[in-house]
């Protein structure tokens, strides 16, 4: 699967600029400074993307990342784990963001992703970006150059059975339409590289936001933090 030159650059004409950079994980010594307000972000809404846990929650979490990011690599399933034990109280949504300095690697598995969640579904869509994520080289290296790890064989392995369907997505219009309005929503929200973290107290719309790799426990105490000044 090829993503043509001239979809690449529909894709930059629609971006809103956004600081090409990816960020380091975040300084660990007074953790609660690395975290700040945002400007819009768009609720969770399970009828319009792939949302990992329950589809309504009292917490959300929203993670912008670019596939090819190193820092999203460190940054890795820390997200998931948090709304693995968080008994449903927190759900996760990760917003595509391929930023132009990794490519053409970093677009071809942003569109490769949405296109498995036409066919497959959330955990599709989740467990192809897993497994990128994990595989990448980074950087705009993109996958190991061997059959078992291509764009197509993730995307097989993540429940996409269409391949001619699937190819048909990656170039159609309505994917570029969608990836551009990804960067649009993630400038309204003050994302200025990749990973960006914001955290969501849906019970009052409190927004709590990072940039860089954190670990699960950071995660899980500023969801903790968040819903303790709600109760206050």
């Amino acid at each position: 699967m090829r993503l043509p030159s001239r979809s690449i650059h529909r894709l930059l004409a629609t971006c809103t600029l956004i600081a090409s950079s990816a960020l380091p994980a975040a300084a660990q010594g007074d953790s609660a400074a690395i975290w700040h307000g945002a400007g819009t972000v768009v609720p969770v809404n399970a009828a319009n993307e792939p949302v990992y846990g329950q589809s309504v929650s009292d917490f959300s979490v929203i993670v912008w990342i670019d596939p090819e990011c190193p820092y999203c690599k460190v940054l890795g399933r820390a997200p998931e784990m948090v709304v693995d034990a968080s008994g449903g109280r927190v759900n996760l949504a990760v917003r595509l963001l391929p930023l132009p300095n990794h490519g053409r690697a970093a677009f071809m598995a942003a569109a490769t992703a949405i296109c498995v969640n036409r066919q497959s579904a959330a955990p599709g869509y989740y467990r192809f970006l897993g497994r990128y994520m994990e595989l990448t080289r980074t950087n705009g290296a993109g996958l190991p150059d061997a059959p078992a790890t291509s764009l197509e064989a993730l995307a097989r392995e993540a429940g996409a059975s269409d391949m001619v369907k699937l190819d048909a997505c990656i170039h159609a219009p309505e994917t570029i339409q969608t990836l551009g309005s990804q960067f649009d929503a993630a400038s309204a929200a003050a994302v200025t590289g990749t990973p960006a973290i914001a955290v969501r107290d849906n019970r009052t719309g409190t927004v709590a936001m990072t940039e860089g790799a954190i670990s699960a426990d950071e995660l899980s105490r500023v969801i903790r933090a968040l819903g303790a000044k709600s109760a206050n």
